[in-house]
């Protein structure tokens, strides 16, 4: 036995002896560079991580078994965690960073009791109004733009953000960031931000007529104002902006540049990219499945964007760094160019640069050259108006 892999056993002992880690946990697990232990939820299919970094200290956080559980742990955990890949390759919400060897036990239980807290509440059924927002995340896969949201209002309101998929129809929802404008089949919505993926169709237009108490107080674009006025006949309000326009709000430009270019291809795009070496020592991938926290000051830190992701270049649009669009042709997201010209409406549209490619040259990109097309347009909106539109009031303290 390795001495990794006797000290990893260690933890598992304490573990087992520990009256409180016996009453949150079902089942002990040691490698040679990690610990597990089961939670008794959602069919015993979270569980608690430590895991060894290629320093001396370990990650602690919490992962699910299984796309169920993981999609759980997507809905409650979005702001109270933070998104990372341990060393073994695993996703994880980390409940704590760069945790030394001993106090490994204390951070595991708290991170179970921390999961625990939110599975008793969702079990009871009930979230305080005065503290929490009953909001809209997409939340089955792992993109930093999708999480804005929940973060935003978290900076905004000082309140916690609740999935509202994992309530009832009774309750009002917002939906927020991303091109979910279309999505919701319920009555009793507000749209602060939102937009559509692409034009609505005839059975979604059919249905959505059916809605009733839908409030929009902005949207991000001037396509999807256009869509929901015409097929719709909702009212539809000249405020504008995709909220992440409003990150510096939340987290503030980095003093010092740390690399040349950032480059932000699209989940859907990452692994081409990453199948090569993209061109320029300058340059740094940037992964949008990793925490907000993470990618926003990786973008921020940068002199030129090159994005195929539409948050990448708004988080870019955010900061005052100049972009370009990387249109990937033969392997276009959902909607095609519809969102991205949404997104466009709000801004000088002549000034965009956008370059062209197919899959194929993603592993071999001239990113230096594309990066000195990037061009930063004037924003033709008023953030004020859309920072003011926020439909959820902030926490009243005495």
């Amino acid at each position: 036995m390795s001495a990794n892999e006797a000290a990893m056993k260690v933890v598992v002992a304490k573990l087992a002896n520990d009256s409180r880690a016996t009453q949150l946990f079902t089942r002990f697990d040691s490698s040679a560079r990690a610990v597990s232990a089961r939670v008794p939820m959602i069919g015993s299919n979270v569980m608690v991580r430590a895991v060894a970094n290629e320093s001396d200290d370990f990650t602690v956080g919490i992962t699910g078994v299984n796309s169920g559980s993981q999609r759980w742990l997507h809905d409650f955990l979005v702001v109270d965690t933070r998104i990372s890949f341990t060393t073994d390759g695993k996703e994880i919400h980390a409940t704590d960073l760069n945790v030394r060897y001993e106090s490994l036990v204390e951070k595991m239980i708290s991170a179970a009791e921390l999961v625990l807290a939110f599975r008793k509440q969702e079990e009871r059924g009930t979230y305080p109004a005065a503290t929490t927002v009953n909001t809209y995340w997409s939340s089955g896969t792992l993109n930093f733009g999708d999480w804005v949201g929940p973060h935003l209002l978290k900076q905004m309101t000082g309140r916690q953000p609740i999935q509202g998929n994992r309530q009832g129809q009774s309750t009002r929802i917002l939906y927020t960031v991303g091109s979910v404008a279309g999505w919701f089949k319920r009555n009793n919505v507000d749209v602060w931000g939102s937009g559509l993926i692409k034009p609505l169709s005839d059975d979604e237009i059919a249905v959505r007529r059916q809605l009733k108490g839908i409030k929009v107080h902005a949207v991000r674009g001037k396509l999807t104002q256009k869509n929901l006025v015409d097929s719709l006949g909702w009212e539809v309000p000249d405020v504008y902006g995709d909220p992440a326009l409003l990150l510096p709000d939340m987290i503030s430009k980095p003093d010092v540049k740390q690399h040349e270019i950032a480059l932000v291809p699209h989940y859907v795009h990452r692994d081409a990219v990453l199948s090569g070496t993209p061109d320029g020592e300058l340059t740094k991938v940037v992964d949008v499945r990793r925490d907000i926290r993470d990618v926003i000051p990786a973008i921020a830190a940068s002199n030129a964007v090159v994005s195929s992701s539409l948050h990448g270049l708004i988080t870019a649009q955010a900061y005052g760094i100049p972009w370009v669009w990387l249109d990937v042709q033969d392997q276009q997201l959902t909607g095609k160019d519809f969102k991205f010209n949404d997104f466009f409406s709000c801004l000088d549209k002549d000034a965009v640069s956008r370059v062209s490619v197919s899959k194929s040259d993603l592993a071999s990109l001239p990113i230096e050259e594309i990066a000195k097309q990037a061009s930063l347009p004037a924003l033709e909106i008023d953030l004020s108006k859309l920072r003011n539109s926020l439909p959820v009031p902030a926490i009243s303290t005495p």
